[in-house]
C-alpha cells in the first residue's frame, strides 16, 4: 500500500466521520494533550485539513506544534502533506510566490505525518465527542 493511501487509512481510523467533517473535532487521549483538526476546504471530491498540537509552555499561551495542513482525496482514498509548522519554523510542499514545488518536502512531510497519524493511533487518540448542551427548565 503507498503511504498516502496508508495515510487516509490511518486517518480515517481516528476521525471515522472523515467523509462528513464539516467543522472542528478533536482527537483526544488519556494523559496527552488534544489534536485539533479544523475544515479549511471542503469540496466534493476533496477536503483539506488543519490538524494542530498545542504545546504548553512554561511562560505564556500554548503554541500549535506541530501544525500540519493536509489534503485529503476522498474517492481515491489517499492524504497528502501540504505544510508543517513547529516552534522551529515552517516547511510547504508549493511555494506559490515563486511557483516552485519541492518533491523532497513532499516526501519527508507525508513521512512525518505517517508517523505521526501511527503515533495518534498507538496513544489511543479517538476522535472526542461534542459536548451536549443541556436546559434547564
Amino acid at each position: 500500500m503507498d503511504l498516502y493511501k496508508e495515510n487516509y487509512r490511518k486517518l480515517l481510523q481516528l476521525l471515522p466521520v472523515l467523509h462528513d467533517i464539516n467543522g472542528p473535532a478533536r482527537l483526544t487521549a488519556l494523559g496527552y494533550s488534544d489534536v485539533n483538526i479544523d475544515v479549511i476546504e471542503r469540496h466534493k471530491h476533496r477536503l483539506v485539513l488543519r490538524m494542530s498540537h498545542y504545546l504548553e509552555r512554561l511562560h505564556g499561551s500554548a503554541i500549535p506544534d506541530p501544525d500540519m495542513t493536509v489534503e485529503v482525496f476522498l474517492a481515491a482514498e489517499t492524504v497528502g502533506a501540504l505544510t508543517y509548522t513547529d516552534c522551529f519554523g515552517s516547511r510547504k510542499v508549493f511555494c506559490p510566490e515563486l511557483m516552485a514545488f519541492s518533491p523532497l518536502v513532499k516526501a519527508e512531510l507525508n513521512s512525518f505525518l505517517s508517523q505521526w497519524l501511527t503515533k495518534m493511533i498507538d496513544d489511543g487518540r479517538e476522535q472526542s465527542q461534542p459536548e451536549q448542551k443541556t436546559t434547564v427548565i
